[in-house]
């Protein structure tokens, strides 16, 4: 089993501050706060069902080794770890918040998790298909 390159992490790293650059973005002026209780709802399942198709995307491009599963571990990771990090300095330090932000910022928090269920079994049938067109 082959070690990520540091420059799959650090292309990572960057996709990942970027992605949440872009959420903050489009959740000002208040990290979605203002915005209805539907709209919240509508806004998680739209990003979830957006990253199934972009989560194979990434997982192809990023990582040509095809170890899928072990990949969309990485990106999961990435995903996930940092963007609660940002937030936690976002909201919880800059904000004053502190870990409050948690279950008030549930629509952020489900991605917290999500994500290490969605892409690890996206992997997972990737790793599947590649199988079955080998042997097919």
């Amino acid at each position: 089993m082959n070690t990520l390159p540091l420059k799959n992490h650090v292309l990572l790293l960057l996709m990942s501050f970027l992605t949440w650059g872009f959420f903050v973005l489009v959740g000002l002026p208040d990290y979605y706060l203002s915005w209805t209780y539907e709209a919240k709802v509508l806004i998680v399942i739209a990003v979830t069902i957006v990253y199934i198709p972009l989560g194979k995307l990434l997982t192809k491009k990023m990582f040509p080794d095809k170890e899928y599963f072990k990949n969309s571990i990485w990106l999961a990771f990435y995903l996930t770890i940092p963007l609660f990090i940002y937030d936690t300095i976002f909201i919880g330090i800059v904000g004053g918040e502190g870990l409050k932000f948690i279950p008030k910022y549930w629509f952020l928090t489900f991605f917290y998790f999500s994500f290490w269920v969605q892409f690890p079994l996206i992997g997972l049938v990737m790793e599947k298909n590649l199988i079955e067109k080998k042997t097919n």
